[in-house]
Protein backbone atom coordinates (compact mmCIF):
# COMPACT_ATOMS: atom_id res chain seq x y z
CA UNK A 1 0.00 0.00 0.00
CA UNK A 2 2.83 2.38 0.86
CA UNK A 3 4.43 1.70 -2.53
CA UNK A 4 1.08 2.33 -4.28
CA UNK A 5 0.75 5.64 -2.41
CA UNK A 6 4.30 6.64 -3.34
CA UNK A 7 3.66 5.80 -6.99
CA UNK A 8 0.39 7.75 -7.02
CA UNK A 9 2.12 10.72 -5.37
CA UNK A 10 4.97 10.74 -7.94
CA UNK A 11 2.69 10.32 -10.95
CA UNK A 12 0.32 13.07 -9.86
CA UNK A 13 3.12 15.42 -8.82
CA UNK A 14 5.15 15.05 -12.04
CA UNK A 15 2.08 15.06 -14.31
CA UNK A 16 0.79 18.19 -12.58
CA UNK A 17 4.14 19.95 -12.98
CA UNK A 18 4.31 19.16 -16.70
CA UNK A 19 0.65 20.07 -17.27
CA UNK A 20 1.04 23.30 -15.30
CA UNK A 21 4.02 24.37 -17.42
CA UNK A 22 2.18 23.52 -20.65
CA UNK A 23 -1.00 25.42 -19.64
CA UNK A 24 0.92 28.50 -18.52
CA UNK A 25 2.96 28.60 -21.74
CA UNK A 26 -0.09 28.28 -23.99
CA UNK A 27 -2.39 30.44 -21.87
CA UNK A 28 -0.27 32.92 -19.85
CA UNK A 29 -1.99 33.29 -16.45
CA UNK A 30 -2.62 36.34 -14.31
CA UNK A 31 -1.43 36.55 -10.71
CA UNK A 32 -4.99 36.32 -9.38
CA UNK A 33 -5.31 32.75 -10.65
CA UNK A 34 -2.38 31.69 -8.47
CA UNK A 35 -4.20 33.07 -5.42
CA UNK A 36 -7.43 31.25 -6.26
CA UNK A 37 -5.58 27.99 -6.85
CA UNK A 38 -3.66 28.39 -3.59
CA UNK A 39 -6.90 28.84 -1.63
CA UNK A 40 -8.38 25.79 -3.36
CA UNK A 41 -5.33 23.73 -2.33
CA UNK A 42 -5.78 24.83 1.29
CA UNK A 43 -9.45 23.82 1.18
CA UNK A 44 -8.66 20.38 -0.22
CA UNK A 45 -5.94 19.83 2.36
CA UNK A 46 -8.32 20.83 5.16
CA UNK A 47 -11.08 18.47 3.96
CA UNK A 48 -8.58 15.69 3.34
CA UNK A 49 -7.11 15.98 6.83
CA UNK A 50 -10.53 16.28 8.44
CA UNK A 51 -12.12 13.30 6.72
CA UNK A 52 -8.88 11.38 5.97
CA UNK A 53 -9.74 11.16 2.31
CA UNK A 54 -6.81 9.97 0.22
CA UNK A 55 -8.24 11.31 -3.04
CA UNK A 56 -8.73 14.80 -1.63
CA UNK A 57 -5.08 14.82 -0.54
CA UNK A 58 -4.00 13.65 -4.00
CA UNK A 59 -6.20 16.37 -5.50
CA UNK A 60 -4.41 18.93 -3.33
CA UNK A 61 -1.04 17.56 -4.53
CA UNK A 62 -2.20 17.88 -8.14
CA UNK A 63 -3.29 21.48 -7.61
CA UNK A 64 0.00 22.31 -5.84
CA UNK A 65 1.95 20.74 -8.71
CA UNK A 66 -0.07 22.74 -11.24
CA UNK A 67 0.68 25.92 -9.34
CA UNK A 68 4.41 25.12 -9.22
CA UNK A 69 4.30 24.47 -12.98
CA UNK A 70 2.54 27.82 -13.49
CA UNK A 71 5.20 29.59 -11.43
CA UNK A 72 8.10 27.92 -13.30
CA UNK A 73 6.57 28.87 -16.65
CA UNK A 74 5.90 32.40 -15.39
CA UNK A 75 9.57 32.82 -14.43
CA UNK A 76 10.57 31.55 -17.86
CA UNK A 77 8.19 33.94 -19.64
CA UNK A 78 9.41 36.83 -17.49
CA UNK A 79 13.02 36.06 -18.41
CA UNK A 80 12.06 35.95 -22.09
CA UNK A 81 10.26 39.29 -21.79
CA UNK A 82 13.52 40.90 -20.63
CA UNK A 83 15.25 40.08 -23.92
CA UNK A 84 15.60 43.12 -26.16
CA UNK A 85 17.27 41.63 -29.22
CA UNK A 86 14.01 41.56 -31.24
CA UNK A 87 13.80 45.36 -31.16
CA UNK A 88 16.92 45.56 -33.34
CA UNK A 89 15.50 43.48 -36.21
CA UNK A 90 16.33 45.11 -39.53
CA UNK A 91 16.69 44.40 -43.22
CA UNK A 92 20.05 46.20 -43.22
CA UNK A 93 23.34 44.90 -41.86
CA UNK A 94 23.99 45.16 -38.12
CA UNK A 95 26.97 44.28 -35.92
CA UNK A 96 26.24 41.89 -33.06
CA UNK A 97 28.67 41.49 -30.15
CA UNK A 98 28.35 38.54 -27.79
CA UNK A 99 29.58 35.13 -26.61
CA UNK A 100 29.35 31.74 -28.35
CA UNK A 101 27.13 29.58 -26.10
CA UNK A 102 26.98 26.31 -28.05
CA UNK A 103 29.34 24.07 -29.95
CA UNK A 104 29.31 25.61 -33.46
CA UNK A 105 28.80 23.03 -36.18
CA UNK A 106 28.55 22.97 -39.96
CA UNK A 107 25.04 22.15 -41.18
CA UNK A 108 24.36 22.25 -44.89
CA UNK A 109 26.25 25.19 -46.35
CA UNK A 110 26.67 27.19 -43.12
CA UNK A 111 28.43 27.14 -39.79
CA UNK A 112 25.69 27.62 -37.21
CA UNK A 113 26.56 29.27 -33.90
CA UNK A 114 24.38 30.48 -31.02
CA UNK A 115 25.50 33.90 -29.77
CA UNK A 116 24.43 35.36 -26.44
CA UNK A 117 24.21 39.03 -27.37
CA UNK A 118 25.52 41.94 -25.28
CA UNK A 119 25.19 44.72 -27.85
CA UNK A 120 23.90 45.52 -31.34
CA UNK A 121 25.53 48.40 -33.23
CA UNK A 122 27.02 49.57 -29.94
CA UNK A 123 23.66 49.59 -28.10
CA UNK A 124 23.11 47.28 -25.12
CA UNK A 125 20.99 44.26 -26.01
CA UNK A 126 20.11 40.84 -24.58
CA UNK A 127 19.00 37.54 -26.06
CA UNK A 128 20.44 34.69 -28.13
CA UNK A 129 20.74 34.70 -31.92
CA UNK A 130 21.49 31.86 -34.31
CA UNK A 131 24.18 33.08 -36.71
CA UNK A 132 24.61 31.50 -40.17
CA UNK A 133 28.28 31.94 -41.08
CA UNK A 134 30.42 30.68 -43.99
CA UNK A 135 31.32 26.99 -43.47
CA UNK A 136 35.05 27.68 -43.30
CA UNK A 137 34.62 29.97 -40.26
CA UNK A 138 36.38 28.69 -37.14
CA UNK A 139 34.63 29.30 -33.81
CA UNK A 140 34.56 27.51 -30.45
CA UNK A 141 32.44 27.64 -27.32
CA UNK A 142 33.02 30.65 -25.06
CA UNK A 143 34.66 32.98 -27.59
CA UNK A 144 33.80 36.69 -27.56
CA UNK A 145 32.83 37.66 -31.11
CA UNK A 146 31.64 40.56 -33.24
CA UNK A 147 29.54 39.37 -36.19
CA UNK A 148 27.92 41.35 -38.96
CA UNK A 149 24.68 40.21 -40.55
CA UNK A 150 20.97 40.74 -41.10
CA UNK A 151 18.96 40.32 -37.90
CA UNK A 152 15.59 38.68 -38.60
CA UNK A 153 12.85 36.84 -36.72
CA UNK A 154 12.44 33.11 -37.54
CA UNK A 155 9.27 32.06 -39.34
CA UNK A 156 7.34 28.81 -39.66
CA UNK A 157 7.45 26.81 -42.89
CA UNK A 158 5.78 23.77 -44.45
CA UNK A 159 7.85 20.59 -44.06
CA UNK A 160 8.21 17.64 -46.40
CA UNK A 161 5.30 15.87 -44.69
CA UNK A 162 2.92 18.74 -45.43
CA UNK A 163 2.69 19.88 -41.81
CA UNK A 164 3.68 23.38 -40.78
CA UNK A 165 6.98 23.29 -38.89
CA UNK A 166 6.96 25.74 -36.00
CA UNK A 167 10.53 26.92 -36.46
CA UNK A 168 10.30 29.77 -33.90
CA UNK A 169 9.21 27.37 -31.15
CA UNK A 170 11.87 24.84 -32.17
CA UNK A 171 14.55 27.53 -31.79
CA UNK A 172 12.91 28.81 -28.62
CA UNK A 173 13.50 25.38 -27.04
CA UNK A 174 17.21 25.98 -27.68
CA UNK A 175 17.05 29.45 -26.14
CA UNK A 176 17.25 31.19 -29.54
CA UNK A 177 14.87 34.04 -30.41
CA UNK A 178 16.38 35.64 -33.56
CA UNK A 179 18.39 34.74 -36.67
CA UNK A 180 21.51 36.47 -37.98
CA UNK A 181 21.51 35.70 -41.69
CA UNK A 182 24.31 36.37 -44.23
CA UNK A 183 26.65 36.67 -41.27
CA UNK A 184 30.40 37.21 -41.36
CA UNK A 185 32.91 37.21 -38.53
CA UNK A 186 34.36 40.67 -37.88
CA UNK A 187 36.50 39.93 -34.81
CA UNK A 188 37.05 37.20 -32.25
CA UNK A 189 38.77 36.89 -28.88
CA UNK A 190 40.16 33.68 -27.31
CA UNK A 191 37.77 31.71 -25.14
CA UNK A 192 38.50 31.42 -21.40
CA UNK A 193 38.79 27.92 -19.95
CA UNK A 194 35.49 26.19 -19.14
CA UNK A 195 34.34 22.62 -18.57
CA UNK A 196 32.00 22.76 -21.56
CA UNK A 197 34.71 24.16 -23.77
CA UNK A 198 37.12 21.45 -22.63
CA UNK A 199 34.59 18.68 -23.38
CA UNK A 200 33.78 20.16 -26.78
CA UNK A 201 37.48 20.37 -27.65
CA UNK A 202 37.88 16.65 -26.86
CA UNK A 203 34.94 15.93 -29.14
CA UNK A 204 36.51 17.98 -31.94
CA UNK A 205 39.82 16.12 -31.65
CA UNK A 206 37.87 12.87 -31.69
CA UNK A 207 35.97 13.97 -34.83
CA UNK A 208 39.22 14.91 -36.57
CA UNK A 209 40.76 11.57 -35.63
CA UNK A 210 37.83 9.65 -37.16
CA UNK A 211 37.80 11.78 -40.31
CA UNK A 212 41.50 11.13 -40.88
CA UNK A 213 41.15 7.35 -41.00
CA UNK A 214 37.64 6.75 -42.38
CA UNK A 215 36.17 7.75 -45.77
CA UNK A 216 32.86 9.54 -46.26
CA UNK A 217 30.00 8.95 -45.65
CA UNK A 218 31.29 6.29 -43.22
CA UNK A 219 33.02 8.86 -40.99
CA UNK A 220 29.88 11.02 -40.76
CA UNK A 221 27.76 7.94 -40.07
CA UNK A 222 30.06 6.93 -37.20
CA UNK A 223 29.92 10.48 -35.80
CA UNK A 224 26.14 10.27 -35.93
CA UNK A 225 26.12 6.92 -34.11
CA UNK A 226 28.63 8.00 -31.47
CA UNK A 227 27.85 11.69 -31.07
CA UNK A 228 24.36 12.18 -32.48
CA UNK A 229 25.51 14.69 -35.10
CA UNK A 230 24.48 14.54 -38.76
CA UNK A 231 26.60 17.38 -40.11
CA UNK A 232 28.21 15.35 -42.92
CA UNK A 233 25.40 12.99 -43.86
CA UNK A 234 23.79 13.87 -47.23
CA UNK A 235 20.07 14.66 -47.07
CA UNK A 236 19.31 11.68 -49.35
CA UNK A 237 21.13 9.28 -47.00
CA UNK A 238 19.33 10.69 -43.96
CA UNK A 239 16.01 10.16 -45.77
CA UNK A 240 17.05 6.56 -46.52
CA UNK A 241 17.65 5.94 -42.80
CA UNK A 242 14.13 7.25 -42.08
CA UNK A 243 12.65 4.92 -44.70
CA UNK A 244 14.53 1.94 -43.21
CA UNK A 245 13.37 2.81 -39.68
CA UNK A 246 16.99 3.21 -38.57
CA UNK A 247 17.20 6.97 -38.08
CA UNK A 248 17.35 6.42 -34.31
CA UNK A 249 20.91 5.07 -34.56
CA UNK A 250 22.10 8.25 -36.32
CA UNK A 251 20.63 10.72 -33.83
CA UNK A 252 21.90 8.88 -30.73
CA UNK A 253 18.46 8.10 -29.30
CA UNK A 254 17.74 6.49 -25.97
CA UNK A 255 16.73 3.35 -27.86
CA UNK A 256 20.09 3.01 -29.62
CA UNK A 257 21.92 3.63 -26.33
CA UNK A 258 19.79 0.95 -24.66
CA UNK A 259 20.88 -1.46 -27.41
CA UNK A 260 24.50 -0.65 -26.57
CA UNK A 261 23.77 -1.28 -22.89
CA UNK A 262 22.37 -4.67 -23.89
CA UNK A 263 25.69 -5.46 -25.57
CA UNK A 264 27.60 -4.37 -22.45
CA UNK A 265 25.40 -6.58 -20.27
CA UNK A 266 25.97 -9.51 -22.59
CA UNK A 267 29.74 -9.01 -22.35
CA UNK A 268 29.51 -8.87 -18.54
CA UNK A 269 27.37 -11.98 -18.06
CA UNK A 270 30.04 -13.56 -15.86
CA UNK A 271 29.28 -10.92 -13.17
CA UNK A 272 26.26 -10.75 -10.83
CA UNK A 273 23.26 -8.92 -12.36
CA UNK A 274 23.62 -5.93 -10.02
CA UNK A 275 27.24 -5.40 -11.07
CA UNK A 276 26.32 -5.82 -14.72
CA UNK A 277 23.74 -3.04 -14.53
CA UNK A 278 25.98 -0.78 -12.46
CA UNK A 279 28.92 -1.08 -14.87
CA UNK A 280 26.63 -0.62 -17.90
CA UNK A 281 25.28 2.60 -16.36
CA UNK A 282 28.81 3.86 -15.57
CA UNK A 283 29.93 3.12 -19.15
CA UNK A 284 27.02 5.11 -20.60
CA UNK A 285 27.61 8.08 -18.27
CA UNK A 286 31.34 8.05 -19.10
CA UNK A 287 30.44 8.00 -22.79
CA UNK A 288 28.16 11.04 -22.37
CA UNK A 289 30.88 13.01 -20.60
CA UNK A 290 33.51 12.05 -23.16
CA UNK A 291 31.34 13.14 -26.11
CA UNK A 292 30.66 16.63 -24.74
CA UNK A 293 27.58 16.11 -22.55
CA UNK A 294 25.23 17.77 -25.04
CA UNK A 295 21.59 18.04 -23.98
CA UNK A 296 20.39 15.42 -26.50
CA UNK A 297 23.10 12.98 -25.40
CA UNK A 298 22.23 13.43 -21.72
CA UNK A 299 18.56 12.86 -22.54
CA UNK A 300 19.36 9.71 -24.53
CA UNK A 301 21.50 8.40 -21.66
CA UNK A 302 18.74 9.05 -19.11
CA UNK A 303 16.16 7.23 -21.25
CA UNK A 304 18.56 4.33 -21.86
CA UNK A 305 19.23 3.89 -18.14
CA UNK A 306 15.47 3.85 -17.46
CA UNK A 307 14.99 1.23 -20.19
CA UNK A 308 17.87 -0.74 -18.68
CA UNK A 309 16.12 -0.83 -15.31
CA UNK A 310 12.86 -1.93 -16.91
CA UNK A 311 14.22 -4.62 -19.24
CA UNK A 312 17.00 -6.18 -17.20
CA UNK A 313 16.18 -5.20 -13.65
CA UNK A 314 12.57 -6.35 -14.11
CA UNK A 315 11.53 -3.25 -12.17
CA UNK A 316 8.79 -1.81 -14.35
CA UNK A 317 7.33 0.28 -11.51
CA UNK A 318 10.71 1.84 -10.69
CA UNK A 319 11.43 2.49 -14.38
CA UNK A 320 8.02 4.11 -14.89
CA UNK A 321 8.43 6.40 -11.89
CA UNK A 322 11.93 7.29 -13.03
CA UNK A 323 10.60 8.16 -16.50
CA UNK A 324 7.99 10.53 -15.05
CA UNK A 325 10.54 12.16 -12.74
CA UNK A 326 13.13 12.60 -15.51
CA UNK A 327 10.54 13.99 -17.94
CA UNK A 328 9.30 16.48 -15.33
CA UNK A 329 12.88 17.51 -14.48
CA UNK A 330 13.63 18.15 -18.17
CA UNK A 331 10.50 20.27 -18.57
CA UNK A 332 11.25 22.28 -15.42
CA UNK A 333 14.82 22.86 -16.63
CA UNK A 334 13.66 23.91 -20.11
CA UNK A 335 9.88 24.56 -20.20
CA UNK A 336 9.69 25.05 -23.98
CA UNK A 337 10.53 21.37 -24.53
CA UNK A 338 6.86 20.67 -23.91
CA UNK A 339 5.93 22.79 -26.94
CA UNK A 340 8.54 22.41 -29.63
CA UNK A 341 11.05 19.60 -29.18
CA UNK A 342 10.17 16.54 -31.27
CA UNK A 343 13.10 14.51 -29.93
CA UNK A 344 11.88 15.07 -26.35
CA UNK A 345 8.41 13.77 -27.15
CA UNK A 346 9.58 10.78 -29.17
CA UNK A 347 12.22 9.82 -26.54
CA UNK A 348 9.70 9.90 -23.70
CA UNK A 349 6.99 8.08 -25.69
CA UNK A 350 9.43 5.44 -26.98
CA UNK A 351 10.74 4.74 -23.46
CA UNK A 352 7.17 4.56 -22.13
CA UNK A 353 6.29 2.03 -24.85
CA UNK A 354 9.42 0.01 -24.06
CA UNK A 355 8.47 -0.22 -20.38
CA UNK A 356 4.80 -1.01 -20.89
CA UNK A 357 4.63 -3.23 -23.99
CA UNK A 358 7.90 -5.20 -23.81
CA UNK A 359 6.78 -7.87 -21.27
CA UNK A 360 3.61 -8.78 -23.21
CA UNK A 361 5.34 -8.75 -26.61
CA UNK A 362 8.20 -10.89 -25.31
CA UNK A 363 5.69 -13.49 -24.12
CA UNK A 364 4.12 -13.59 -27.58
CA UNK A 365 7.56 -14.04 -29.17
CA UNK A 366 8.66 -16.92 -26.92
CA UNK A 367 9.46 -19.04 -29.99
CA UNK A 368 12.03 -16.50 -31.24
CA UNK A 369 15.51 -17.56 -30.07
CA UNK A 370 17.31 -15.31 -27.60
CA UNK A 371 20.64 -15.99 -29.30
CA UNK A 372 22.42 -12.78 -30.37
CA UNK A 373 19.69 -10.84 -28.51
CA UNK A 374 17.26 -11.53 -31.39
CA UNK A 375 14.15 -11.72 -29.19
CA UNK A 376 15.12 -8.63 -27.22
CA UNK A 377 15.77 -6.59 -30.35
CA UNK A 378 12.48 -7.58 -32.01
CA UNK A 379 10.59 -6.99 -28.75
CA UNK A 380 12.16 -3.58 -28.19
CA UNK A 381 11.65 -2.46 -31.80
CA UNK A 382 7.96 -3.37 -31.81
CA UNK A 383 7.33 -1.94 -28.32
CA UNK A 384 9.01 1.37 -29.18
CA UNK A 385 7.21 1.77 -32.49
CA UNK A 386 3.75 0.96 -31.09
CA UNK A 387 3.67 3.94 -28.76
CA UNK A 388 5.92 6.34 -30.69
CA UNK A 389 4.26 5.79 -34.10
CA UNK A 390 1.53 8.50 -33.91
CA UNK A 391 4.10 11.09 -32.82
CA UNK A 392 6.55 9.99 -35.53
CA UNK A 393 3.79 10.22 -38.15
CA UNK A 394 2.98 13.75 -37.02
CA UNK A 395 6.59 14.92 -36.91
CA UNK A 396 8.01 13.08 -39.94
CA UNK A 397 4.99 11.70 -41.84
CA UNK A 398 6.94 8.51 -42.69
CA UNK A 399 6.14 4.97 -41.56
CA UNK A 400 8.58 2.13 -42.30
CA UNK A 401 7.11 -1.31 -42.96
CA UNK A 402 10.50 -3.05 -42.87
CA UNK A 403 11.89 -1.48 -39.71
CA UNK A 404 11.79 -4.74 -37.73
CA UNK A 405 13.96 -6.81 -40.14
CA UNK A 406 16.20 -3.78 -40.76
CA UNK A 407 16.76 -3.31 -37.02
CA UNK A 408 17.31 -7.04 -36.60
CA UNK A 409 20.09 -6.92 -39.23
CA UNK A 410 21.76 -3.82 -37.77
CA UNK A 411 21.25 -3.51 -34.01
CA UNK A 412 23.22 -6.62 -32.92
CA UNK A 413 26.28 -4.98 -34.50
CA UNK A 414 25.75 -1.56 -32.87
CA UNK A 415 27.71 -2.30 -29.66
CA UNK A 416 30.67 -3.53 -31.74
CA UNK A 417 30.49 -0.43 -33.97
CA UNK A 418 30.56 1.85 -30.94
CA UNK A 419 33.40 -0.07 -29.27
CA UNK A 420 35.59 -0.27 -32.38
CA UNK A 421 34.57 3.27 -33.39
CA UNK A 422 35.66 4.64 -30.01
CA UNK A 423 38.89 2.63 -30.27
CA UNK A 424 39.50 4.03 -33.75
CA UNK A 425 39.04 7.62 -32.61
CA UNK A 426 41.08 7.26 -29.42
CA UNK A 427 44.00 5.39 -31.03
CA UNK A 428 43.83 7.85 -33.94
CA UNK A 429 44.86 10.56 -31.47
CA UNK A 430 48.24 8.84 -31.28
CA UNK A 431 48.73 7.55 -34.80
CA UNK A 432 46.58 6.95 -37.87
CA UNK A 433 48.68 3.87 -38.66
CA UNK A 434 47.95 2.32 -35.26
CA UNK A 435 44.24 2.98 -35.79
CA UNK A 436 44.27 1.04 -39.07
CA UNK A 437 43.04 -2.31 -37.67
CA UNK A 438 40.10 -1.01 -35.61
CA UNK A 439 39.29 1.39 -38.47
CA UNK A 440 39.01 -1.49 -40.95
CA UNK A 441 36.67 -3.42 -38.65
CA UNK A 442 34.59 -0.29 -38.00
CA UNK A 443 34.39 0.55 -41.69
CA UNK A 444 33.22 -2.94 -42.64
CA UNK A 445 30.47 -2.78 -40.03
CA UNK A 446 29.42 0.70 -41.19
CA UNK A 447 29.29 -0.45 -44.82
CA UNK A 448 26.97 -3.27 -43.74
CA UNK A 449 24.59 -0.70 -42.24
CA UNK A 450 24.71 1.37 -45.43
CA UNK A 451 24.03 -1.75 -47.50
CA UNK A 452 20.98 -2.64 -45.39
CA UNK A 453 19.66 0.93 -45.64
CA UNK A 454 20.08 1.11 -49.41
CA UNK A 455 18.52 -2.34 -49.99
CA UNK A 456 15.47 -1.47 -47.85
CA UNK A 457 15.12 1.83 -49.70
CA UNK A 458 15.10 0.01 -53.06
CA UNK A 459 12.36 -2.44 -52.03
CA UNK A 460 8.99 -1.26 -53.39
CA UNK A 461 6.44 -0.15 -50.76
CA UNK A 462 8.99 -0.45 -47.93
CA UNK A 463 7.58 2.75 -46.46
CA UNK A 464 4.72 5.20 -46.80
CA UNK A 465 4.61 8.96 -46.43
CA UNK A 466 1.47 10.49 -45.00
CA UNK A 467 1.26 14.18 -45.83
CA UNK A 468 -0.47 16.56 -43.45
CA UNK A 469 -0.94 14.05 -40.64
CA UNK A 470 -3.14 16.14 -38.27
CA UNK A 471 -2.23 16.72 -34.63
CA UNK A 472 -5.77 16.01 -33.43
CA UNK A 473 -5.66 12.56 -35.05
CA UNK A 474 -2.32 11.76 -33.38
CA UNK A 475 -3.82 12.77 -30.01
CA UNK A 476 -6.95 10.69 -30.71
CA UNK A 477 -4.79 7.62 -31.42
CA UNK A 478 -3.11 7.99 -28.04
CA UNK A 479 -6.40 7.64 -26.15
CA UNK A 480 -6.88 3.88 -26.87
CA UNK A 481 -3.12 3.31 -26.83
CA UNK A 482 -2.86 4.82 -23.35
CA UNK A 483 -5.81 2.76 -22.10
CA UNK A 484 -4.15 -0.41 -23.45
CA UNK A 485 -0.84 0.63 -21.91
CA UNK A 486 -2.40 1.16 -18.46
CA UNK A 487 -4.12 -2.25 -18.67
CA UNK A 488 -0.92 -4.07 -19.65
CA UNK A 489 1.16 -2.18 -17.09
CA UNK A 490 -1.19 -3.12 -14.24
CA UNK A 491 -1.27 -6.69 -15.45
CA UNK A 492 2.54 -6.81 -15.49
CA UNK A 493 2.75 -5.41 -11.94
CA UNK A 494 0.33 -8.07 -10.67
CA UNK A 495 2.45 -10.80 -12.20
Amino acid sequence: MERDSLGAFLYILTSGLILGVAIALVFPLKLVYFGVLFLFILALLAFGALYRQKYLLLGAILCAALMLGFIRADFFLFKESQETIATFASTSMVTVVGTIVNDPAVSGTHLQANVSVTSVNGNAASGVVLAFLPPQTSLVYGQQVAIGGVLEAPTSFVGDNGNTFDYPTYLRAQGVSMLLNRANLNSVQPAPFSIHGFLFSIKHYFDASIERVLPEPDASLLEGILLGQRKGLPAALTAAFVIAGLIHIVILSGYSMSVVSQGILTALQFLPRRWQMLLAGICMIAFVVMTGAAATTVRACAMAIIALVARYGHRSALAMRSLFVVAAAMVLYNPVLILGDASFFTSVLATFGLIVFSPSIEQLLWRVPQKYEMRSIITSTIAVQIFALPALLYFTGTVSFLSVPANLLVLPLLPFIMIFGLLTGVVGFISSALAFVPAVVTDLLLKWILLVVHVVQLIPYSSATLTQFPLWFAIALYIPLTMLAIFLYRKDLKN
